[in-house]
């Protein structure tokens, strides 16, 4: 009897790191509406004092929002890391998505300190290295929620992750050699950005595909979501580089900010419902 109860035991126990456990449908948040009208408010009133700012002071301004937002990502999801590190998926994921936003923070300090303040050239920098860092670790979040509530990915999916990021590369180099007329720096430089954000943004366009039902609930939702957001705002942006059309009281740095709140709102629901 006693062999049989622990043969159960260990059986139950390789099954359960085999299978993911299935989570409820009813594992849902309802969505605050004043919430989200704050953060369009929010993002509406901060491109508007931006037209009122001199070039330089929207620069400065924009600087401190960006490090304060990614600031605000990455802490949120460090400290869903920390309360939730004895999951198998919970712990690792957020604090990959953690490191992600913390990277970026970095990047945006790096990048506007050379810019506004040494007078040095900060594209390519050693920014470039942490503005990269977002996209695999953001990845790693994704990949990781998706194999936990989705066994298998289908044929479909598995062709959509696949194709958009080569169709949209396809579409940048062909822009980018119409604008640079020869395979340069550029060139290069810009398709390993576009091909990174491409590729996270088609996962998040298939998270977003499973989480809608609520079966992974409605801040998880919220969450990719935002995630989507900040990959088309990068995408849209590295078409604008190739013309030199970004500036930064441009639309897709509102886009940008708005993902961030996004993300915190969404974290801040995670530690409700996880």
């Amino acid at each position: 009897m006693e062999n049989k109860l622990i043969f159960n035991y260990c059986y139950n126990i390789f099954k359960l790191l085999k299978e993911p456990p299935i989570v409820p449908d009813k594992l849902t948040s309802p969505i605050d509406m004043k919430v989200i009208l704050i953060i369009v408010s929010s993002a509406i009133g901060i491109y508007l004092l931006f037209d009122l700012l001199s070039e330089d002071n929207v620069g400065n301004f924009a600087f401190i929002l960006s490090v304060i937002f990614a600031t605000s990502v990455s802490l949120a999801s460090f400290i869903i890391a920390k309360r939730y590190w004895g999951t198998h998926v919970f712990g690792r994921s957020y604090l990959a998505l953690g490191g992600a936003y913390a990277s970026y923070a970095i990047a945006e300090i790096l990048y506007y300190s050379f810019d506004l303040f040494l007078g040095i050239e900060p594209y390519p920098s050693t920014a470039d290295i942490f503005f990269f860092s977002l996209y695999p670790l953001t990845l790693i979040h994704l990949i990781l929620n998706i194999r936990f509530f989705s066994n298998k990915i289908p044929l479909k999916a598995t062709v959509w992750l696949f194709s958009f990021p080569i169709l949209f590369v396809m579409i940048y180099g062909y822009v980018s050699l119409e604008e640079f007329e020869e395979a340069n720096f550029d060139f290069y430089y810009g398709i390993i950005f576009v091909l990174a954000a491409s590729v996270t943004l088609s996962f998040a366009v298939y998270g977003a595909s499973i989480f809608r039902k609520g079966m992974l609930g409605v801040a998880w939702l919220i969450l990719v979501i935002g995630v989507l957001i900040n990959s088309v705002a990068d995408l849209w942006y590295y078409q604008l580089e190739i013309y030199g059309l970004y500036f930064d009281n441009h639309p897709v740095t509102i886009l940008w900010f708005s993902s961030n709140m996004i993300m915190v709102y969404a974290l801040y629901k995670h530690q409700k419902i996880i």
